[in-house]
């Protein structure tokens, strides 16, 4: 019995010690929204007729805050990195006005990544982009980059956090000669008066709004989703030069994982140059080093770079290396068999020949023009199959499978979302790119703005990249 009661007072020790941790655990532990929410310092404006437009749609369409949960694997680092510069938490949510957190979007003017940045803005804020690497995706130099350019805005603009956004929307020249022109001077500056275009007289609303909703989810009988402000990545130095598959293998996570964390690379392997790094998930990192370690540098990629010397020619190099003309055009992006002694090739090892080019990734930024492509986020209904999102968008299933890097036989999920890429060929349809106000679509359409409202409802308030709005 003593014995007994012994292993009892033991087992009981530990329960409490375990539940004990546990209760700690999630006391040191937040939700992101909790710790955002802490970091709010603006007026959401609850008051303006604006933002209550925009806070009835936010409620009316659960499908668009589901988004929300696309920002667990960014959120932590947004937040630590606008707290670090003491802005204001509200800035967290511009990524979710502008991508929905999605780090591979593009819209049609060729803004690019959470931040949807130009790819001059890119430039002008020293964010890499060249063949191997868009800064502009990456995580991490991305969110550097906008809030560098968000405090210079805050500055520009004598302080007034709204007038920042509204420019980073506009830009910075289109609202400092609406301001100049509206005769608003200094700390007087009232941005509901303003004439701003008409994207940004829903943007600034719906990110109040959004701020509105996490800040009072109850209210609002909201329900957000459970992120933790924790570590989701780190950042790891891996030496050299490395292919994305590998990388994923090592680290014991899928290759969609990697490059959901590393979306900055535009092929299938790290750049070439320094700084060799990955991000990495948080609970993988140790794994991934020990792997990595283990690893012979000679194999991490799975082709070589070749330096043409006098007399190469595609052939000779392509008979040199087993390979074909047609795959070292592909992999160097060369528009003809032309090479130049001194210049370097990249050419697909023998050894391992189908991951350098067959099973590459779905390359992430899509082909556009203007009126031709635009992106469909569909979310998942119960039983939904294949089949009827074949007939409801008019592509095919494989393409669905491509565009959201699916198995062949991979199985709808009730709540998933997916990526479908349209080609608007009706007549009479205008898909919106960013920097389009409803006076400059009016023109090019041969039509007038009342009549664009009439046709449109909700336009005035809806106005977006990518939106799909009727012209007449």
């Amino acid at each position: 019995m003593k014995f007994k009661s012994t292993i009892f007072l033991i087992l009981s020790l530990v329960f409490c010690s375990l539940s004990n941790y546990q209760t700690a655990y999630s006391q040191t532990t937040p939700s992101v929204w909790d710790v955002l929410r802490k970091q709010f310092a603006l007026s959401h404006e609850v008051t303006q007729p604006e933002v209550q437009i925009q806070l009835r749609w936010l409620v009316s369409h659960p499908n668009y805050l589901r988004k929300l949960t696309q920002s667990e694997p960014y959120m932590y680092h947004i937040i630590t990195e606008i707290k670090k510069r003491h802005m204001p938490g509200e800035i967290a949510l511009i990524p979710m006005i502008e991508s929905s957190y999605d780090p591979f979007a593009y819209s049609g003017a060729g803004a690019a990544g959470l931040w949807q940045l130009m790819p001059g803005t890119g430039t002008d804020l020293g964010l890499k982009q060249d063949w191997w690497f868009d800064g502009r995706r990456s995580i991490g130099p991305a969110t550097d980059a906008a809030l560098n350019y968000l405090l210079y805005l805050h500055k520009f603009f004598n302080g007034n956090w709204i007038l920042a956004f509204a420019a980073y929307d506009s830009g910075e020249g289109t609202m400092a000669r609406i301001i100049k022109n509206s005769g608003q001077s200094g700390n007087n500056i009232h941005f509901w008066s303003l004439p701003v275009p008409t994207e940004t007289k829903a943007y600034i609303p719906r990110l109040l709004a959004l701020a509105e909703i996490i800040q009072n989810p109850q209210r609002y009988h909201i329900e957000l989703p459970d992120i933790p402000h924790a570590p989701y990545f780190e950042e790891v130095n891996i030496g050299s030069q490395i292919d994305l598959s590998h990388a994923a293998k090592l680290a014991g996570i899928s290759y969609q994982d990697l490059i959901k964390l590393n979306p900055g690379f535009n092929r299938w392997a790290t750049a070439p140059y320094r700084p060799y790094k990955l991000l990495i998930p948080a609970s993988k990192v140790e794994d991934f080093s020990r792997n990595l370690a283990n690893f012979p540098e000679d194999q991490r990629v799975s082709w070589t770079r070749h330096q043409v010397s006098a007399g190469d020619n595609l052939n000779l190099i392509a008979q040199r290396y087993h390979t074909t003309i047609n795959l070292i055009k592909e992999l160097n992006q060369l528009k003809s068999s032309s090479v130049k002694k001194g210049q370097y090739v990249l050419i697909p090892s023998s050894k391992n020949t189908a991951v350098a080019a067959p099973t590459k990734p779905v390359p992430v930024k899509p082909h556009f023009t203007a009126l031709q492509q635009y992106k469909t986020i569909h979310i998942v209904q119960h039983n939904e199959t294949f089949a009827q999102l074949e007939k409801k968008y008019a592509v095919s299933a494989h393409q669905i499978q491509a565009w959201n890097r699916l198995r062949s036989d991979a199985q709808l999920k009730r709540g998933q979302q997916l990526i479908i890429w349209q080609h608007s060929t009706a007549h009479g349809i205008y898909v919106v790119k960013r920097g389009d106000t409803l006076s400059g679509i009016a023109k090019k359409n041969n039509t007038k703005v009342k009549n664009l409202v009439q046709l449109n409802p909700n336009l005035k308030y809806l106005l977006h990249p990518g939106q799909r709005i009727t012209v007449g």
